[in-house]
């Protein structure tokens, strides 16, 4: 049994809920191990680490989705399709209730309650016009990958939208993280301000792929009535950028179990995508000391695999490595996906 575990936590909605901050909503169930802290690598750049020591078993991190969609082939049948209220986000199988758009959203939009429905009304008005010009057009020319990032995106702009709302239609210097708060380990940063503090830009990409994705903006992105969030194109294929570098997917078993043992599991079919202010920060390693999972508010959940030292940096893996069980096929998902190689050797690899 894990020496420490996170207060228990329970999402409580009143029937006649009314639309506030998604984001504060879904601070107040966030949890970091006390002995966690970040700081600043120089070559990785943020990462996290165990200020004191962190036994193996226990809950190292809980951290709530700044947006999260689902990725399911077929809503109707789906027994993972998300609630479409972050805080909540639970999967909703078949025989569950599901309350549709009543506006004509897509199939992939839905929520388990009127409460839920009614709590998310600011955030989904936001996307909503949005989701109904573009949805279908989108996923026939497109695919579904295209599509899924750009909703991502779309939720993303539409929780700032929601913050900038409770904040009076700014971000208040009361969210702000200085660098002395990083450097020290305090000072973790919330809501948009953990948006825009995500590692990625242009130069992290090929030029053909920003080429691919300015086009994009251009054409899905730009402000404007059906999606108002004020932000030049430039800024949001910034974000673009950024998200496609520190998005998870969310998958039914965990990730990163090292070693891996002979009869592992891999981690099941995806159901979803979403970002997290604090879990980004964590880098990866191919012989990672925490797994991550998300439970089943979509809270990410990182767990400690082994005992970590203090002053030891906690790591990830970025992919499921019972798939990519080699030095070679892990450098090359790495350099695809995330634009840089593990520096681990081939030894410790096969340990």
């Amino acid at each position: 049994m894990p020496l420490l575990q996170p207060p228990e936590q329970q999402i409580h909605l009143e029937p006649a809920a009314v639309a506030k901050s998604a984001v504060a909503e879904a601070n107040s169930t966030a949890w970091i191990h006390p002995h966690l802290e970040q700081g600043v690598d120089p070559y990785k750049g943020r990462q996290l680490r165990a200020a004191q020591p962190i036994p193996r078993g226990e809950v190292v991190l809980v951290d709530t989705p700044y947006a999260v969609i689902p990725a399911v082939d077929d809503p109707r049948t789906s027994e993972a399709l998300l609630c479409s209220h972050p805080p909540c986000s639970r999967r909703m199988p078949c025989s569950a209730e599901r309350l549709a758009c009543p506006q004509g959203c897509p199939g992939d939009v839905m929520w388990c309650s009127a409460a839920c429905q009614a709590a998310d009304r600011v955030r989904h008005a936001f996307e909503c016009t949005w989701l109904k010009r573009f949805a279908p057009s989108i996923r026939e020319k497109r695919g579904e990958y295209e599509f899924g990032m750009l909703w991502l995106i779309v939720r993303i702009l539409a929780a700032r939208h929601v913050e900038l709302s409770a904040e009076g239609g700014e971000l208040t210097a009361t969210t702000t993280t200085t660098d002395e708060q990083v450097a020290s380990g305090r000072g973790f940063a919330q809501g948009w301000q953990a948006m825009r503090s995500f590692c990625g830009s242009e130069d992290s990409w090929s030029h053909a792929q920003v080429r691919a994705w300015t086009a994009l903006v251009k054409k899905y992105l730009r402000h404007g009535p059906v999606l108002p969030h004020n932000l030049p194109d430039r800024e949001v294929l910034k974000l673009i950028c950024q998200e496609e570098a520190n998005s998870f997917g969310l998958y039914p078993r965990e990730t990163g179990l090292y070693p891996v043992p002979p009869d592992a599991l891999d981690r099941g079919e995806q159901f979803g995508a979403a970002v997290y202010p604090r879990a980004a920060i964590a880098n990866h390693s191919c012989g990672p000391n925490m797994t991550h999972k998300p439970d089943q508010h979509g809270r990410m959940i990182f767990t400690a695999a082994k005992d970590i030292a203090a002053g030891e940096e906690c790591c990830i893996s970025y992919f499921d490595l019972t798939q990519f069980t080699d030095l070679q096929t892990r450098r090359e998902r790495l350099q695809t996906l995330f634009r840089f190689v593990c520096r681990m050797g081939a030894d410790a690899i096969r340990r």
